[in-house]
């Protein structure tokens, strides 16, 4: 039991910190483009120094890869958590079914917004998606589907 605890503790610590670095990085890089487009001075920690000298698009264009690197770290903490509290369930199963169906219907809305010619709503659509996808929701939806089912296959 204690070992079980000190997982989920250790799982939870690593999902926060996650939390607070994506956070960190989005926020900063928010600013970046902010400050580049409307061409305005922008307080910034000095981590981000880097992104002064590149280009808007190019800083535009790395939001989404550190979008795919977050929902990567996301899914293995998941999945990690899934095969030390779950043993031998479904669950990493329906995980990934969540992570794949997700990012599809994230790239469908996107890209029926992009084909409507109404590429920020298609945006605004894919990002609430992947926003999902970069937080412990799937985590906190698996973990009482998975006690219920288990309750139910129980009770037959």
């Amino acid at each position: 039991m204690i070992k079980k605890t000190g997982i989920v503790l250790l799982i939870l610590g690593a999902l926060i910190g996650l939390g607070f670095l994506r956070e960190f990085i989005f926020v900063n890089t928010n600013s970046i483009l902010y400050s580049k487009l409307y061409n305005e001075d922008y307080p910034l920690h000095p981590f981000f120094g880097f992104f002064r000298t590149k280009t808007y698009t190019f800083i535009y264009i790395s939001k989404w890869f550190l979008t795919a690197a977050f929902i990567a770290a996301y899914y293995i903490l998941q999945l990690l958590a899934v095969k030390w509290l779950l043993k031998n369930s479904p669950a990493k199963n329906w995980l990934l079914f969540f992570y794949v169906f997700l990012v599809i219907l994230s790239v469908i809305t996107f890209g029926i917004g992009w084909l409507a010619g109404s590429i920020n709503k298609g945006y605004t659509f894919s990002r609430v998606f992947l926003g999902i996808l970069q937080s412990p929701l799937p985590l906190m939806f698996l973990m009482p589907v998975h006690y219920f089912a288990k309750k139910l296959n129980q009770q037959n």
